[in-house]
């Protein structure tokens, strides 16, 4: 309970720090001229963000996951920001195996190695909530285990108490709309996350909606050997997606993998609304074929109708390089809120398009500040960013989409650099194109967040 609490404690001094140092800025923007207090903010920014990312990584657990979040899916913060927490990708370390044996014993009994044929004491990948262990069956079958951390769901709901009670002051710098929506959203997938009941039910959904392409490998489901906080799985071999030597040594075109990549998404997005919503590297694997295999089941969403139905807008307005259609889509994705500069948003919306149309990128794996600045928008809601944030909502459901296709950007960069996402998706936005956006979507009560 003391380790608990401290915790806790430290986490909040990190925060306060933060809030603190950015609240000094603010005072002293009026004393001095317009330049040097931009000047002193984007050292601020830098500062800051390091302080969080370092953090974050002695904190551990659920921060971690909260800074890889951010990282892809918090377009509100500072670029810097964004830089600094990519970092946390690689900063989780395997824990000892006496310590997730509590796990094991939970779900097996006293002697839980004894219902399998052999179990790696080492682990083969660890995560923020869970490690894989390599396992064989009984009858010498190979299988991965993934085991859930030991109290995991206690510190879950700590960090988030912490995370919550730090939301005043975010609602009061940041006016977007129900921007708390990121929080309650975070909850809902972390709460889903440590359900295995659930993972093993979205590998049973997605493995029914690549029944039929053969391409697509889910894994097995080891029924005697999951139970509780651990799933066990048939072990899949293949090459890590972005290991780009392995690939060229197995004869695989990398660019057939961003394509066939791209088709899954676009199947599991449009045709059934629900798509696997951690797509980094870690989690696919590919076999000669070429055969994409998905791992990691927890983080599997359904996509609302009303975004589903705006997205196709978008996505035909974006290559039809109509704005009106853009922000009709942009309306139903719900992100104008009540009472919304509709009008300014049409304008900042227009000028980001003919940005983006000049934007000419060679290699989309490297590119430079100078261009993600331009991606990001940021100079076209330069001087007016509180007007436009009051005009905006946060979506419900979107901040599963957003860390979707940003990550999905980011590997099909690595995959396919001089053709990038935006190329790969127009095959099928010309398909979208001649069948018509369909029909938009009936209003929906908005579901509640849940959390742990």
């Amino acid at each position: 309970m003391c380790a608990g609490v401290y915790r806790s404690l430290r986490a909040l001094l990190l925060f306060w720090t933060i809030i603190l140092s950015y609240a000094w800025e603010w005072m002293l923007g009026g004393l001095l001229s317009t330049a040097r207090h931009e000047r002193r903010l984007q050292r601020a920014h830098l500062r800051n963000a390091h302080r969080l990312s370092a953090g974050f990584a002695r904190l551990g657990g659920v921060f971690i996951k909260t800074g890889q979040v951010l990282s892809v899916v918090g377009t509100f913060l500072p670029p810097a920001f964004g830089e600094a927490l990519e970092a946390l990708q690689d900063k989780v370390p395997p824990r000892p195996f006496d310590e997730i044996e509590g796990r094991l014993r939970e779900a097996f009994g006293s002697d839980p190695v004894a219902r399998f044929g052999s179990f790696d004491r080492e682990a083969l990948a660890a995560a923020s909530l869970a490690q894989v262990h390599r396992a064989t069956t009984r009858d010498g079958r190979p299988i991965a285990v993934k085991v859930l951390y030991p109290g995991i769901e206690v510190l879950i709901r700590r960090d988030l108490a912490v995370l919550r009670s730090l939301m005043p002051v975010v609602r009061l710098v940041i006016k977007v709309g129900r921007v708390e929506r990121v929080l309650e959203e975070l909850s809902s997938m972390l709460a889903r996350e440590t359900d295995y009941a659930h993972e093993r039910a979205n590998m049973a959904r997605l493995r029914a909606i690549f029944a039929t392409k053969k391409q697509v490998v889910v894994p097995d489901v080891i029924a005697e050997l999951t139970a509780g906080g651990v799933l066990s799985m048939s072990y899949e071999v293949g090459s890590k997606i972005n290991d780009g030597d392995a690939l060229r040594e197995q004869g695989i075109a990398s660019l057939e993998i961003a394509q066939l990549l791209v088709e899954s998404y676009f199947t599991m997005l449009i045709e059934h609304r629900v798509f696997h919503a951690d797509p980094h590297p870690g989690n696919f694997l590919v076999r000669p074929g070429p055969e994409l295999v998905i791992l990691d089941y927890g983080a599997v969403e359904e996509l609302t109708p009303a975004l589903a139905a705006g997205m196709k807008v978008v996505i035909l307005g974006a290559f039809g390089k109509n704005d009106d259609m853009i922000m009709s889509g942009l309306e139903q994705m719900g992100f104008v809120a009540a009472g919304g500069d509709r009008e300014l948003l049409k304008r900042v919306g227009h000028e980001y398009l003919q940005v983006l149309a000049a934007v000419k990128i060679a290699d989309f794996s490297r590119l430079d500040r100078h261009t993600m600045e331009k991606l990001s928008g940021y100079a076209q809601v330069r001087g007016r960013l509180r007007e436009v944030m009051k005009s905006v909502e946060y979506p419900e459901g979107y901040f599963y989409v957003e860390r979707t296709l940003a990550l999905l950007f980011g590997l099909i960069a690595q995959l396919a650099p001089t053709v990038g996402l935006p190329a790969l998706v127009l095959p099928y936005a010309s398909k979208m194109f001649s069948r018509g956006p369909g029909p938009a979507p009936a209003a929906e009560t908005p579901k509640p967040g849940t959390g742990p």
